[in-house]
């Protein structure tokens, strides 16, 4: 990537485009902007763009729908817009030409180019095209990234961006355990991945008795209502809605009442706008229950795998293929995580239909790394298209412990295997803390070779944050880091370890005032984190992570406690010294009732020292219990 913007202006773009190049000067936005449309030009984008504007301090935005013909000699020329799809709209591409942004020959779909700069006869101009629809409402989003505040004006700089995801399937899939997010939530989840140029969302959360229990149950009409308005809203931000439904826990096969049951519930979301379906078959006994399957398929080679292969052809056949626009089927296979091949795993590749796309979680249910060799031999058994089911920054199997961290273990080289088509990351419960890792997330599918974990998490924290309490909020993010793909990492315990050794090697020397200071230092800022988040103005995120919070601010309080404990007995001062012994013991029994999980071990090990006993009873490592289902 070219970049010769400062830094500090041009670094903030997200995701991280495939190719970018600054020139020397930019330009401010003038009072009045014309902006130039065409029948392509989505409203979404069109809206996002006029948004921009006014917030930049533009007074008027003037829609046209043909180029303007040039300023008078008293009247300065506004800056103009070009917007809509290239090659076909002929005034995006003359506008392309005249600022020397030619497009590459072939741009991804969702890709676009980007252009602003000056004309030889002096006019700004800024070009917004995309090789589709996406595409152009995808400039739109990094048009306003791109604007900044210079000397009260709305400033842009003088760019050239052309861009494209590397993988063509971008999203989420709400498929955790627990409870499940609310209908606020979920709209507010929507605008965040079109935000971050996602195009995916699968509704499949396992606690909605609809989704699974209930399966052969019509969703109840304010239900249908709610699901609607998802529809909708994703429909708007260029998102495509997957209605995902799991009946194989119940479900009879080989049943024509039970596949017409199917059928009906299908429909009806049809009916309110859904094209994308996924027939979900995981974490189920696939022993065959039912006498008229047994009959049916006892005698195939791998009974389940047949019975399976079945249900999916026959919706594929009678419902898919049936509605014109529907979408590729999606499923999700029984064995979805193990490392090798399987009689189910071989009869199922034989048997289902292969333009079914199969979801892949990666070697594990939660796996610590995806390699490209894994992806190859996977497919190599499936033989179907594979889109990635990745397990984070999920924790239904681990309800106390949230996972902040960024995203890592992806091989950058996975888009390029034409058996991946992309990726779905299934989050945490806590809607809003999900947020942080999938930024991330977001980053790493749209150009995974541009993505680098800790300046994206640096990113999502100044995102979140709006710029506000940062040091609190890495300090917590820091507090929750550690999980199956980091190796557990620990940023705070590996921070507060080297001072901890220097605190108790100087201790023995008996001049060790200074360090005793630093540390005190770091357990009033742990301490303080909770205060400080409330400024952030986000109470779903404060309710979400309340125990955590408590918890770090209880390990803050312990530490300073058990330092000023320290010191007291090194001065002789018994009193004051037992004052702080009982005050960290009540700390400590604090600490014990609380049973979330920090990734901060080695408070447990100094509080321990100090004390002299076993002092935490959560364990000395941020490691998470083997997972068995999602």
């Amino acid at each position: 990537m070219n970049s010769r913007m400062p830094k500090s202006e041009g670094s903030l773009l997200s995701p991280v485009p495939q190719v970018v190049s600054y020139g020397e000067e930019g330009f401010a936005l003038s009072p009045v902007v014309w902006l130039v449309t065409g029948v392509d030009t989505p409203p979404a984008a069109l809206l996002q763009v006029e948004t921009s504007l006014y917030l930049a301090g533009v007074k008027e935005v003037e829609i046209r729908s043909t180029p303007p013909e040039g300023g008078t000699a008293d009247t300065a020329m506004p800056v103009v817009i070009y917007m809509g799809k290239f090659p076909a709209n002929q005034s995006i591409s003359d506008a392309l030409n005249l600022l020397g942004a030619t497009p590459p020959e072939a741009l991804n779909a969702e890709g676009y180019v980007l252009a602003a700069g000056s004309t030889d006869s002096g006019t700004h101009m800024i070009v917004l095209a995309g090789i589709d629809e996406n595409g152009t409402f995808y400039a739109a989003q990094t048009f306003s990234q791109l604007i900044i505040k210079k000397h009260h004006f709305g400033w842009i700089p003088s760019v050239v961006v052309h861009d494209w995801p590397s993988m063509p399937v971008r999203g989420v899939i709400e498929g955790f355990y627990g409870p499940p997010w609310s209908h606020e939530e979920r709209l507010n989840q929507l605008s965040f991945y079109s935000k971050h140029k996602m195009n995916a969302y699968v509704y499949a959360p396992k606690d909605d008795p609809y989704h699974r229990e209930k399966w052969r149950t019509p969703y109840p009409q304010d239900k249908m209502e709610e699901i609607k308005q998802l529809v909708d809203a994703a429909k708007r931000n260029h998102i495509t809605f997957t209605f995902a439904i799991s009946p194989g826990n119940s479900i009879t096969f080989s049943d024509d009442t039970e596949f017409q049951d199917l059928m009906n519930k299908a429909q009806a979301v049809w009916e309110i706008g859904v094209r994308s379906f996924a027939l979900y078959l995981d974490d189920i006994d696939p022993a065959l229950r039912f006498p008229r399957d047994k009959e049916k398929f006892g005698g195939d080679h791998n009974p389940p795998a047949a019975a399976q292969a079945f249900l999916l052809n026959r919706f594929n056949d009678e419902f898919i293929k049936t509605h014109p626009g529907a979408k590729p089927l999606i499923t999700v296979p029984t064995e979805y995580y193990e490392e090798g091949t399987s009689p189910y795993r071989e009869q199922f590749a034989a048997l289902v239909q292969p333009d079914i796309i199969v979801q892949w979680t990666g070697i594990g249910v939660v796996a610590p790394s995806i390699r490209v060799k894994d992806a190859q031999f996977i497919h190599g058994i499936f033989q179907h298209p594979l889109l990635i089911w990745d397990n984070y920054p999920v924790n239904d199997f681990d309800r106390n412990r949230l996972f902040l961290a960024p995203l890592y273990g992806r091989d950058a080289e996975l888009y390029k295997e034409d058996e991946i088509i992309g990726i779905t990351a299934n989050p945490m419960n806590e809607a809003e803390a999900s947020k942080i890792p999938l930024y991330t997330m977001a980053e790493y599918m749209w150009n995974p070779s541009g993505y680098e974990p800790e300046a994206s998490l640096q990113k999502s924290l100044l995102e979140f944050s709006g710029g506000r309490e940062m040091k609190a909020l890495r300090l917590f993010v820091e507090s929750c880091y550690g999980s199956l793909l980091n190796n557990h990492k620990e940023p705070l315990s590996l921070q507060l370890e080297p001072l901890m050794d220097a605190f108790w090697e100087l201790k023995e020397k008996g001049a060790f005032t200074a360090e005793a200071k630093e540390l005190l230092h770091q357990f009033v800022e742990l301490k303080n984190v909770p205060d400080q988040l409330h400024h952030l103005g986000n109470p779903n995120f404060l309710k979400e992570t309340e125990p955590y919070l408590l918890k770090l601010s209880l390990y803050g309080a312990a530490g300073e406690a058990a330092v000023q404990l320290v010191l007291m007995e090194k001065e002789g001062d018994a009193s004051q010294a037992d004052i702080q012994r009982v005050i960290l013991e009540r700390l400590v029994e604090k600490l014990v009732s609380i049973p979330q999980k920090l990734s901060l071990s080695v408070m447990n090990l100094f509080i321990n020292r100090v004390i002299g006993r076993e002092a935490l009873t959560e364990g000395t490592k941020a490691d998470s219990p083997a997972p068995t289902i999602y």
